[in-house]
């Protein structure tokens, strides 16, 4: 009977161990995979908010994604409100989306396959003198269910993402 006791002790040792090994690796995985995706949003992010401004610029995102749920490759950017009146109205949701898709043909950033965009704003608002500016890199089929339903929900309240 003691045998059968300590086999069965150390089955659930190995499986706890398994378990624990198994997460690391897929969380550290998901870590990178979010990196790269944010690194490359971050550049053409930059690269399009220099363009309309005239300078570089070096802004850096925050992770919208673990609000989400796992996998969501969205980023947030805070630019001061000074900043949206120096662009003089150059400066909009609409062509904001506009010049990161020419950002993305030009530079043949990968998308996920049906997507019919590679950036996407999902979300813009002003909260302490503050834009705050989400911009999901729809790299993989979790980021495009995202934003498509984003898109259904602004739908039915009658607003356009």
């Amino acid at each position: 009977m003691t045998m059968v006791i300590f086999f069965i002790a150390a089955l659930l040792i190995v499986a706890i161990i398994y378990l624990a090994i198994h997460r690391v690796l897929i969380n550290r995985a998901t870590l990178i995979v979010r990196r790269q995706a944010e690194n490359l949003t971050n550049e053409a992010v930059n690269a399009v908010l220099a363009e309309i401004f005239h300078r570089p610029l070096d802004l850096q995102s925050q992770t919208v994604a673990d609000v989400w749920g796992r996998g969501v490759m969205a980023f947030e950017y805070v630019l001061d409100q000074s900043m949206l009146e120096q662009a003089a109205g150059q400066l909009t949701v609409q062509s904001l989306n506009q010049d990161l898709a020419d950002y993305a043909a030009a530079h043949q950033v990968a998308r996920v396959k049906g997507a019919k965009e590679t950036f996407r704003v999902t979300d813009w608002w002003t909260y302490e003198q503050r834009i705050h500016i989400d911009i999901a890199y729809l790299i993989n089929e979790a980021t495009r269910e995202y934003v498509d339903d984003l898109k259904k929900v602004a739908k039915s309240q009658g607003e356009s993402l």
